[in-house]
């Protein structure tokens, strides 16, 4: 036995059949509330900030209202007037030719290895879809599905499973602790948590980096995202900053309910092995850092950023949520799904795409695998959220809403088949910037494609089809990439559709599969492939992956020994402007949102926020001077930056080559104050 157990009725009716369900089985309902009720807390904030925002509400008094929404809802879900579902039912249709598998394989080398771009790739497309309606095709003529129970699915959960996986997310947000990669998308994320940390007032609507909301923010004006906002609200009141609470509570957080998110929807998926499968997944994740863009590199090297979150909890979520919709048209199943749209938007900009994406793919297909294609609308029903955010994209810069109707007018008049084709953006191209190229390549895609054939129920395998064929069938179709940037600007996140598909879960499905024949198989394949893509691929953890290094105690995920110069000007101003490496500027405009820094990211140096008085170009040579200790662009250019933004302090990186920098600093009126292994510091004269 699997020690105490509680005995429950199964069903309703009076015909209810008691159920003994133990240790495991509870402990995988725990969590499965606990993701539920994260998703849920996030999606009451989304909808508190908006309302804060529309009605100027100060940060403190948001936080109250959102403090009491959840108490509202914690009672209710007590009281029983709301509830968290179990795992839906999983269970067994006809088996599968062998034939849809092995084309799946075939393209999945292609996209691994072939550079398939230009008037190759509609070709390539149309294959792809034939695959993907092959494998439908084998699918749907393995018949319906011979179904389980919710309490029978629950209680094959063991104790010692459960236990394993939440050891398994123990380890995954100590990894997030002790793994330092600095991202630079942090100078606009944590910077605006830092603000809100120190300004209690109503929340900040332009640019916070360069100004105290005086330019326009440096993002497109879409809907502004929640999570910056609620972290530096909840910083305000808690021990540490917006950094710490951002680096070091939020992202082991997130890592240990990423694994927990996969576990459930494997289970929901029926797989005979979800923890087994859950490792699996996971230990691919910490393999998987060949690309910045990669699913390993959001799952714990970023998993403090809003997109990280959505990615990670909230992806798996609708795909566990959506598929439950489908089954049974379940009112709670619709209410957590619309609340992972809700909270989706209040993490990343791509939510606006992805998460109505995920949802009615998931919900399509146990809609039409149970004859109930009406179901399907429940699930369109919840995502409108997203139009009215696409919408409010728009109109939030009217200027754009005319480029777009003048840009349709333009399509309408005079439709070019040829440059449709011939994409601009390459659809190949954006699967490599994710799952990158040749044989580690090979895994993700490889599982994503053929995940479908290692699942027994027939609903599910729709849902493990609906990811790719969402994916490759709609966006990646010639000219789809283009005609999303004509219309949302979405050229540098359109990348992010391969997020649709819930990867870390499909990798963990095919390597744990069960092989007929072969008893040892669900341990020596996935070691047997993990050990091969340790050697042909790039770990999260290695130094290759963008210099990670690995610390103990846990440190803020800032360049080193930088941050530490970077806390000293922080200290030597209090509150003003300072110069110096772009490593330290970066580390400055995340540790305080009081001291700002000439050039936190080279990026930001232009954007509509750039003006003739924003000295860009003088910005950037001075951060270039006080790096190299040269006067690379000269020193008229430099004595501008100087004379012209004043900064109160500045930081030479020492030792410099010559002494050319540190005499214009000194004619420029500062003087030396002091030097750590990194910089030499200057203050400006009284």
């Amino acid at each position: 036995m699997d020690g105490e157990v509680v005995v429950e009725e199964l069903g309703q009716s009076a015909n209810a059949v008691p159920v003994v369900v133990g240790r495991g089985a509870r402990t995988a309902r725990a969590a499965d509330v606990v993701l539920d009720a994260v998703v849920g807390a996030l999606a009451a904030w989304t909808v508190v900030f908006h309302l804060a925002r529309l009605a100027g509400m100060p940060r403190d008094g948001a936080l109250a209202l959102w403090l009491v929404v959840l108490a509202v809802v914690a009672l209710m879900v007590r009281d029983g007037r709301l509830g968290f579902p179990s795992v839906p039912p999983a269970g067994t249709s006809g088996s599968i030719g062998p034939v849809a598998v092995l084309a799946s394989l075939v393209v999945a080398a292609g996209l691994a290895w072939l550079d398939i771009d230009g008037l190759w790739w509609p070709l390539a497309w149309v294959a792809v879809v034939a695959v993907l309606g092959l494998a439908l095709r084998a699918v749907w003529k393995g018949g319906a599905s011979r179904h389980l129970t919710d309490r029978t699915a629950m209680g094959a959960t063991t104790g010692f499973g459960a236990l394993a996986v939440l050891v398994l997310a123990v380890l995954a947000a100590v990894l997030s602790l002790v793994m330092v990669r600095p991202d630079q998308d942090d100078v606009f994320v944590v910077n605006r948590s830092a603000y809100v940390e120190v300004h209690s007032g109503a929340f900040p609507e332009r640019d916070t980096i360069f100004s105290d909301e005086v330019l326009p923010v440096e993002r497109p004006a879409v809907l502004p995202t929640a999570i910056e906002p609620l972290v530096g609200t909840l910083a305000a009141r808690l021990p540490g900053n917006s950094a710490a609470l951002s680096h070091l509570g939020l992202a082991p957080l997130i890592a240990a309910l990423g694994v927990l998110a996969t576990w459930r929807l494997l289970r929901a998926l029926g797989m005979r092995a979800p923890v087994l499968a859950t490792w699996a997944g996971t230990l691919f994740l910490v393999l998987d850092g060949s690309m910045h863009g990669s699913f390993g590199n959001f799952f714990a090297g970023r998993s403090w950023q809003g997109k990280a979150v959505f990615l990670m909890l909230i992806v798996p979520t609708l795909w566990h949520h959506g598929q439950a919709l489908g089954r049974n048209g379940s009112k709670r199943h619709l209410l957590i799904g619309g609340a992972g749209i809700l909270a989706g938007l209040g993490l990343t900009s791509s939510a606006a795409f992805i998460g109505p994406s995920v949802l009615v793919a998931a919900a399509t297909a146990t809609a039409l695998d149970a004859g109930r294609p009406r179901r399907i609308g429940r699930a369109l029903l919840a995502s409108i959220p997203t139009l009215l955010a696409g919408f409010y994209g728009l109109i939030a810069e009217p200027q754009y809403l005319d480029d777009v109707a003048g840009g349709v007018g333009q399509v309408l008049a005079a439709i070019d088949i040829g440059r449709l084709l011939d994409s601009g953006t390459e659809p190949v191209a954006m699967v490599r910037f994710v799952f990158g190229q040749g044989p580690a390549a090979v895994v993700g895609i490889a599982a994503a494609l053929t995940a479908w054939a290692v699942v027994r129920d027939r609903g599910a395998r729709l849902v493990l089809l609906a990811g790719p064929a969402v994916v490759m069938g709609f966006y990646m179709a010639p000219g789809a990439f283009d005609v999303l940037d004509t219309v949302g600007s979405a050229d540098a996140v359109v990348w992010r559709s391969m997020w649709i598909m819930p990867v870390p879960a499909m990798v963990g499905l095919v390597l744990a599969a069960p092989r007929a024949g072969i008893r040892a198989a669900q341990v020596v394949v996935p070691v047997a492939v993990l050990a091969g893509l340790l050697v042909v691929g790039t770990p999260i953890v290695s130094t290759q992956n963008r210099g990670v290094e690995m610390v103990w105690p846990p440190s803020l995920d800032l360049p080193r020994p930088e941050q530490d110069s970077a806390r000293r000007l922080v200290e030597m101003v209090g509150s003003g402007l300072v110069a110096g490496p772009e490593d330290v500027n970066f580390a400055v405009s995340v540790l305080s949102a009081e001291v700002r820094s000439v050039n936190p990211r080279t990026s930001y140096l232009k954007g509509r926020h750039v003006g003739p008085d924003f000295l860009a170009d003088e910005r950037q040579a001075l951060t270039r001077a006080l790096d190299t200790g040269t006067l690379d662009f000269g020193d008229a250019i430099v004595g501008r930056a100087l004379e012209g933004l004043e900064p109160d302090a500045l930081c030479q990186r020492s030792p410099a080559p010559s002494s050319e920098v540190a005499d214009l600093i000194t004619i420029h009126g500062y003087d030396q104050v002091g030097s750590d292994r990194t910089c030499t510091f200057w203050m400006k004269a009284q």
